[in-house]
């Protein structure tokens, strides 16, 4: 019974920290642009701007459907909740006008993925962010 109580405890303890994550938008480091803002991101995001100012490709990469993360930056980035997201990407994809980012299935992932892929813009938690790394916008605590 006390195994089962400090798992509870360490499971609680983990979602609060996740709670509390401040989310980063980072790109990769070659990306020209410093700085982005929120419906920006969204754009990217949703795929309704394919390029960077350069004329290089943007390459969205999201962490896995149902990851708070993810819940957590379409919150408060784009304003959608995770059913709004996927609907519009059911949209989307039903009428051929496009499909889901990549999926990682975790911030790690998503920060390897950006690191190696020239144009690429993903989000993780602040505490995650590598040398490797540009943030270009940060969310509130």
């Amino acid at each position: 019974m006390r195994i089962a109580q400090y798992s509870l405890i360490s499971c609680l303890l983990l979602a609060c920290s996740w709670a509390q994550a401040q989310v980063v938008v980072v790109v990769n480091r070659e990306t020209a642009v410093e700085k982005i803002n929120s419906d920006q991101a969204t754009q990217m995001f949703l795929k309704q701007v394919q390029t960077w100012p350069d004329g290089k490709p943007v390459q969205p990469i999201d962490i896995r459907e149902g990851a708070p993360l993810r819940a957590e930056f379409y919150s408060k980035v784009t304003g959608r909740s995770a059913g709004q997201v996927r609907a519009y990407w059911a949209r989307q994809s039903f009428t051929g006008m496009g499909f889901p980012p990549k999926q990682a299935d975790s911030a790690e992932e998503v920060s390897k993925l950006v690191q190696a892929t020239p144009g690429a813009i993903g989000y993780i938690n602040k505490k995650q962010v590598a040398p490797a790394l540009k943030v270009v916008l940060e969310t509130s605590p």
